[in-house]
């Protein structure tokens, strides 16, 4: 009898997360607007080098040829003059680093580690140091005016009792030239980066939607990691069939009820016999 009563509740909770995993969004599966979400191109060798670091690659605002980041075009005023025009042997104002990317943790005497969150490379929004907030990339991605779409990326910080590293590693969001938020994060992983994931919903307002990063990190902290960016379209159908979280709640309710209410019964039915 006490393998019937265990069966039976297994099931009941079998079908309780059946449903609930049912009900989850798909649209994580949808393919990616965005080109280059993950930074992989162009490919960075082991023996690139930007300063005195090798494993990265440094991109110039205003530099033909040198501006585009497999896709991603750059945006700022580092590294110009007041006429636009660059500024020779000016400091990188992006960064793309490979996976064996190192740097000495002076502090400690260790090494820092700039693992991506994503494949193999990543970006720093800082460049080399921090070439200030109006820095940038940009991609503009084709958009169905008035349909749904789903937004996420990851943004990283370096150990921050590492010297040049202290303080919020931050990034502003632009949609469409517009300020959705600043985004920072001081949690700290020893000797590399800690990764924390953004996600939200917009709605297009044209058939060409434009996505900005903008470093946002304080002077003092030399890194604001950008990883792993994704658009996908939320299909009509699963706009509609989406619940709420207030119908996440019912459901759970009224889950408990009937995993409840059976097992009251299958009691009776037990002292009955």
């Amino acid at each position: 009898m006490d393998l019937k009563r265990t069966s039976r509740k297994g099931i009941l909770t079998l079908l309780v997360l059946i449903i609930s995993v049912c009900a989850l969004p798909a649209y994580a599966d949808s393919i990616n607007l965005i080109t280059n979400g993950s930074f992989e191109n162009p490919v960075v060798s082991a023996d690139s080098t930007c300063g005195t670091y090798a494993n990265c690659v440094g991109f110039h605002n205003a530099v033909a040829g040198n501006d585009n980041i497999g896709g991603w075009q750059l945006i700022g005023k580092g590294g110009v003059d007041i006429n636009n025009v660059p500024i020779s042997g000016a400091p990188a104002t992006m960064l793309l680093l490979g996976l064996n990317y190192t740097e000495p943790d002076t502090f400690s005497g260790q090494t820092l580690f700039f693992h991506p969150e994503d494949g193999l490379q990543s970006l720093d929004l800082t460049g080399e140091g921090n070439q200030g907030t109006t820095n940038g990339v940009k991609q503009s991605i084709v958009t169905n005016t008035g349909s749904l779409y789903s937004l996420s990326f990851w943004y990283g910080h370096q150990y921050s009792s590492a010297p040049g590293y202290t303080g919020l590693s931050a990034l502003a969001l632009y949609i469409d030239g517009n300020l959705i938020d600043s985004f920072g994060t001081s949690q700290n992983t020893l000797d590399d980066v800690s990764w924390s994931e953004f996600g939200r919903t917009f709605t297009a307002s044209s058939s060409q939607t434009t996505i900005a990063f903008l470093n946002d990190a304080p002077v003092g902290n030399n890194f604001a990691g950008l990883d792993n960016v994704s658009v996908v379209a939320v299909p009509i159908a699963e706009v509609a069939a989406v619940p709420e979280p207030a119908s996440y709640l019912l459901l759970g309710i009224g889950m408990i009820f009937l995993t409840s209410f059976a097992y009251c019964r299958t009691s009776k039915g037990l002292r009955r016999g």
